[in-house]
């Protein structure tokens, strides 16, 4: 059993249901693969101060898509403009100034926004594990978890006795089981 007794019942992730690829599958994803990395050997780099060039290039990266069958991401439209993630995380929080026309940016920007939009469809619909959308939601598209605390400082203590305090702390920290201290 494997480590905290958790054994995988009805989990994507492990044992007997686990996702695996068929040898067809893994196939077509080389297949897919090879034809991208041979046709990139002979695209013209994308001129990234030139928006119609870069518009090019993103609905190029969109019908290729479209026309394979595969689902569209970030990282193939990186691909696509001749980017790296860390190109363009730079560029679009402004860490790297004149490496892509302001135009482009906001291009860019637009493409980004629409692959979070599929991506929360294809999850709205069922169509994508829901932790693979949390982890694309958290690493793409700037989402967080976020916890609010409010904190606000009273002068009760001067009213109450300590014996009313300690009463008081009782009531207000969760007990999640029962303890009992042995001698």
């Amino acid at each position: 059993m494997p480590r905290g007794g958790y054994r995988g019942n009805n989990s994507p992730f492990s044992d007997e249901n686990a996702i695996t690829a068929t040898p067809a599958e893994l196939s077509a994803l080389t297949a897919n693969a090879k034809e991208i990395f041979i046709k990139s050997m002979d695209e013209k780099p994308v001129d990234l101060h030139n928006q119609e060039d870069v518009k090019r290039a993103i609905i190029g990266y969109f019908e290729d898509c479209e026309r394979s069958g595969k689902r569209p991401g970030n990282m193939g439209l990186y691909r696509a403009l001749g980017m790296t993630r860390q190109d363009v995380h730079a560029v679009l929080t402004g860490k790297v100034k004149n490496k892509v026309s302001p135009d482009c940016i906001d291009t860019i920007k637009k493409a980004v926004q629409i692959l979070s939009e599929y991506r929360e469809q294809l999850g709205s619909v069922g169509k994508l594990n829901p932790v693979t959308l949390i982890f694309w939601q958290k690493n793409f598209d700037g989402l967080q978890d976020t916890a609010r605390l409010e904190v606000a400082a009273t002068d009760d203590r001067e009213r109450k006795t300590p014996e009313e305090i300690a009463k008081q702390i009782e009531k207000d920290i969760p007990i999640d089981a029962e303890f009992t201290e042995k001698d």
